[in-house]
């Protein structure tokens, strides 16, 4: 009974809980802006941007842009802010721990 007792301070502790959050967000950041670096892009061809149209019935005729991937400045900033997010709630974590 000890035990489950433990288990649910610590399940229940919002600090704890809100600086594992953050560091499970910048890793679902982060792996998801890798996925679109990288992952993807193999075995596609890549092409310019360019404004498609498509016929979705008789009357409607529907104009779709096709964009490219973002400026790799861009998608860099994504990757860091994403491993500063991590960095951040591992030292509060960290923190946090130091002073209970």
């Amino acid at each position: 009974m000890t035990s489950f007792k433990q288990w649910k301070s610590r399940v229940t502790n919002l600090d704890r809980l809100s600086y594992a959050m953050v560091i499970v967000f910048g890793i679902c950041l982060l792996v998801v802006m890798l996925f679109f670096q990288f992952g993807y892009q193999l075995g596609e061809i890549h092409v310019e941007p360019f404004l498609a149209q498509e016929e979705t019935s008789q009357e409607q005729t529907a104009k779709l842009l096709l964009i490219d991937e973002p400026n790799l400045l861009i998608r860099g900033i994504e990757i860091l802010v994403a491993i500063g997010l991590i960095a951040l709630g591992s030292e509060r974590l960290h923190s946090y721990s130091k002073r209970k």
